[in-house]
């Protein structure tokens, strides 16, 4: 179709303006990516919640100095059961504790289990599959093997033999009062599934056209798999990190109960949960407000984890 010359601008660094409108200039892969995210305004939505989830979390000691005045772990038996009032926003557990402070404080423990041991297994589990899957051969089935091996052992039975085998020193003590620990535990048991999916993704996308076009121009298998490999199999890797912080949560739960988690007096969604079981018919608050947290916070990654998969997909653009 011919253009009228007299609508074209030739100047650098302008756009160049067509009969049709003005074209954008080029974009790189995240700046388009993150456009495409903030026009999903319901995923934006709940990515602000868990921003808001995770302010509150950072800041629980100035929220329990400033706001309610309590410690997580202040015992007063006189207020055992409390109603909701002016001074327990939330009431009080059977030990006479404020709720809404445990439950700020037990969102820096569940919150920070949750993402920091994605954040980990993603970075084993993607560099495992990623790896195994360009190169293939003989490494490529020496560490699905291990996968295997790892995915064949149910993961609750695979954590109490990991904290079995451990001095006593670093093990259980260490586990229980230190997120870091307990993190890198889960991270350790969880890793494969990744690594299975990542190894999948690699294996569809490095035979492709543009894979084999960057090969034959010299670039280096490092840089391949870093600038061409990893964002086509981000999605996936996205997608099981939003899928896994309510796993992992629920997984840190189950590990109280085992007594391989976070140990009382230090609040956690998960002990909390577990031990308003005992309360449930005398103060059912004590059930919902920790379930309500799960639920909106595993709601919420979920929901803001698709947007942003969706955002960056290359094959989405």
């Amino acid at each position: 179709m011919a253009v009228d010359q007299t609508t074209i601008t030739q100047l650098e660094g302008t756009p160049v303006q067509y009969e049709g409108g003005l074209a954008r200039p080029a974009q790189s892969y995240w700046s388009e990516s993150w456009e495409r995210l903030r026009g999903s305004h319901f995923g934006m939505f709940f990515g602000g919640v868990l921003v808001v989830l995770a302010v509150i979390a950072i800041t629980a000691p100035l929220f329990s100095a400033f706001v309610t005045h309590l410690a997580p772990t202040s015992v007063n038996l006189n207020d055992s059961f409390a109603p909701f009032s002016r001074a327990h926003p939330l009431g009080t557990d059977e030990l006479g504790r404020d709720t809404l402070t445990r439950l700020v404080y037990g969102a820096r423990v569940s919150l920070g289990v949750g993402f920091l041991t994605v954040a980990i297994y993603l970075l084993i589990g993607g560099s495992v599959g990623i790896s195994a899957g360009f190169y293939g051969g003989w490494w490529d089935d020496l560490l699905m093997r291990f996968v295997d091996i790892l995915l064949a052992i149910p993961t609750i039975y695979l954590l109490i033999m990991i904290t079995s085998m451990l001095p006593l020193p670093i093990g259980p003590i260490i586990i229980r009062h230190d997120a870091f620990s307990l993190s890198t535990i889960i991270a350790i048991t969880v890793w494969g599934t990744v690594a299975r999916l990542v190894r999948g993704e690699v294996l569809t996308v490095k035979n492709r056209d543009f894979i084999l076009a960057t090969r034959s121009i010299g670039a280096s298998n490092l840089r391949l798999m870093l600038r061409h490999l990893l964002p086509n199999v981000l999605p996936v890797m996205i997608v099981a990190a939003s899928l896994g912080v309510g796993q992992i949560i629920l997984l840190e739960a189950a590990l109280d109960f085992i007594g391989l988690g976070v140990q009382p007096p230090t609040a956690s969604w998960g002990n909390m949960l577990l031990n308003a079981q005992s309360y449930f018919y005398h103060s059912t608050s004590l059930v919902i407000l920790p379930g309500i947290c799960i639920v909106l916070a595993v709601l919420s990654a979920n929901i803001f984890g698709n947007a942003v998969r969706d955002a960056f997909d290359p094959r989405l653009k």
